[in-house]
């Protein structure tokens, strides 16, 4: 097949300008007569485009890939098969004409990309393979060459409808491994199915060529490079680049499918994690359940048997508490136990406050006028008669009253002394103690500083 400048094909798409040549064809920037508009046009070459097997594929993606929607995919405009006189049969694919750049240019221009631009462009493509993942399609051709970035720093992947065809095409047909030996996955290199997880693998590639400037695995052909993406590890990236970067990276290039993440929209999660400044999550743990987990919740709301499920709850506030029903009532029989002793060291005390207060004769002696004490004659020293209760004193006014228990005697072998006559001791007067003790409250009343101080 040899298109040229000028050449129309089906009498519609005029092509402009040839913007770059690979393993499977063209791709040129074209005029749309019919709608006046610039788009992008991918002529495959002969070998795929007279392959009836690989016609009927390719139509069934271009069919699917023109129903995704997302501002990080080129949109799928058309797809056609037409004769051409001077290249015969052209299969074609019409798409967005992005402005923009391949990622292989840029890094061949500049080397490698900024951590921060490396990053953001990983995370962009991660949400751009969601919508395809989500809609069920796998790329499987996911490399620089068909990564574009904007002049604004978009990104918009392309070439969806076309890789899955090519993946059934034969390992010898160089268009197919030429394109993809760099960065396929274990499983598709050993001729297994692609996946989800394979797209992820391809762009941790990509991930690695765009920080480390260098690509994982090289070889002298690119059977040995698929080799090499079986059974070796990629060698480590630089140590100057963050250790949850390498993670990333690593994590994203497992061999193992399983345990690496399973989609676009998880390996997104994880990216923007890292630029976090956190440690990229575990597989799996990135978004909480995956979709066909999410997807169970509805069906197990019907069934009778979960929905009583939220009844035993009323048991939760007494363990939230931190008392059970054992604990309350051990708590509350140490508190009685506790009250009942306050109450008998109470009762204690004043019973031994009583005691100490009877012998106290002065108190007894100002509340008596006519209180006699009188020592028998054959007592030396003084005796001292004091009275139990102020009540009793007081209604026994020429009363001597003495208690054997309360009535102190001292008896010395010195002479005896004759009986000292009764004295009485007038009461003093309350009205001026009350008087002076009302003096003091005045007193210390006006020295307290009150509102009217500042009036």
């Amino acid at each position: 097949m040899t298109l040229q400048g000028g050449t129309t094909i089906a009498g519609r798409y005029r092509l402009m300008r040839l913007i770059a040549t690979g393993g499977m064809g063209q791709v040129w920037e074209t005029m749309d007569t019919r709608l006046d508009r610039r788009v992008a046009v991918k002529a495959l070459k002969a070998e795929f485009s007279d392959d009836p097997e690989f016609l009927e594929r390719f139509r069934t993606e271009a069919r699917t890939t023109a129903m995704l929607n997302h501002p990080g995919i080129a949109n799928v405009f058309d797809y056609g098969e037409a004769q051409d006189p001077g290249a015969g049969n052209v299969a074609y694919l019409v798409m967005e004409l992005v402005n923009g750049e391949p990622l292989n240019a840029v890094l061949t221009r500049v080397g490698r990309l900024s951590l921060n631009n490396a990053l953001d462009m990983l995370e962009q493509t991660g949400r751009a393979l969601k919508a395809a993942h989500d809609a069920g399609l796998v790329h499987r051709d996911v490399k620089p060459g068909n990564i574009l970035i904007t002049p604004t720093g978009q990104v918009k992947i392309t070439d969806f409808g076309i890789a899955k065809a090519v993946d059934a095409a034969p390992v010898t047909q160089t268009g197919m491994v030429m394109g993809t030996a760099q960065y396929i996955s274990p499983e598709q290199a050993l001729g297994e199915d692609a996946t989800a997880a394979s797209d992820v693998y391809s762009l941790g590639v990509v991930g690695y060529e765009a920080i480390a400037g260098r690509r994982p695995f090289l070889g002298d052909g690119a059977i040995t490079v698929a080799m090499k993406h079986i059974r070796e590890e990629a060698p480590p990236l630089p140590t100057d680049l963050p250790v949850n970067v390498r993670e990333l990276i690593e994590i994203t290039m497992a061999k193992d499918p399983t345990q690496r993440y399973s989609d676009g929209g998880e390996f997104a999660n994880a990216v923007a994690a890292v630029r976090a400044g956190r440690r990229p999550p575990q597989p799996g743990a990135a978004t909480g359940p995956r979709p066909a987990t999410a997807m169970m919740a509805p069906v197990a709301a019907p069934r009778p048997a979960p929905a009583p499920q939220p009844r035993p709850q009323p048991p939760v506030p007494s363990d939230q508490q931190g008392w059970s029903a054992g604990q309350k009532a051990l708590a509350a029989a140490a508190v009685i136990l506790l009250i009942g002793a306050l109450v008998l060291v109470g009762f204690l005390l004043m019973r031994s406050t009583g005691d100490s207060d009877t012998p106290a004769p002065r108190s007894s002696t100002t509340r008596s006028t006519t209180t006699t004490t009188t020592p028998p004659p054959t007592t030396t020293e003084e005796t001292t008669t004091t009275t139990t209760r102020t009540t009793t004193t007081t209604t026994e006014e020429t009363t001597t009253t003495t208690t054997p228990e309360t009535t102190t005697t001292t008896t010395n072998d010195g002479p005896t002394f004759p009986t000292l006559p009764s004295i009485q001791i007038p009461g003093l007067p309350a009205r001026e103690s009350d008087n002076d003790q009302g003096n003091d409250n005045e007193l210390s009343e006006s020295e307290q500083p009150g509102p009217q101080d500042g009036g």
